[in-house]
């Protein structure tokens, strides 16, 4: 399924895939600087012409990228049942405080420096790497890092902690 086309905005492009600018400069060196910069109005095609890059290329990029994106998401239910298993990792991205607060499974891991070799190590032995934070936002970012880097089963879970307290355990406490 075609996400984007050469048409496309740089304002749709980035309000439905937030790490098209990372992307789009780490692989293109475009949208990073003002040097290589982009309006919102810019199509993708206006931008690849303006910076002298590959428009096809960039625009398979883009729509790589979301669909990578999309496919490391679960629901909160979907997550519930990972929870329930028993070859599930659980790993939170939160604070401290927040992780102090309230907390998804038996045994999850407030990700850090600290814990990640253990995780990247372990994670890849297990079914899936369910990874969650508030509201999703940061779990999605270190979901798709752990999925470039060596472990691509793991998923964020859609919402956070505070979806899933609202559609599977009202006992969470939200915050």
């Amino acid at each position: 399924m075609i996400e984007f086309s050469l048409e496309s905005t740089m304002k749709e492009v980035e309000s439905r895939y937030p790490f098209a600018r990372a992307m789009l400069h780490a692989q293109f060196h475009v949208g990073g600087c003002a040097s290589c910069g982009f309006e919102p109005n810019e199509t993708v095609e206006q931008v690849a012409q303006k910076h002298g890059k590959d428009a096809a290329a960039m625009l398979e990029s883009l729509n790589s990228g979301i669909m990578d994106m999309q496919s490391a998401e679960i629901d909160p239910s979907a997550a519930a049942k990972l929870i329930q298993s028993d070859k599930v990792m659980i790993v939170d991205v939160r604070e401290q405080w927040e992780f102090d607060l309230c907390r998804l499974g038996k045994n999850p891991i407030l990700l850090s420096e600290k814990t990640m070799p253990f995780i990247f190590e372990q994670g890849a032995q297990s079914l899936a790497v369910l990874v969650y934070c508030h509201h999703g936002v940061r779990s999605l970012n270190a979901a798709l890092y752990m999925r470039q880097n060596g472990l691509p089963n793991a998923v964020s879970m859609r919402g956070g902690i505070d979806r899933y307290s609202q559609e599977v355990e009202p006992t969470i406490p939200r915050y």
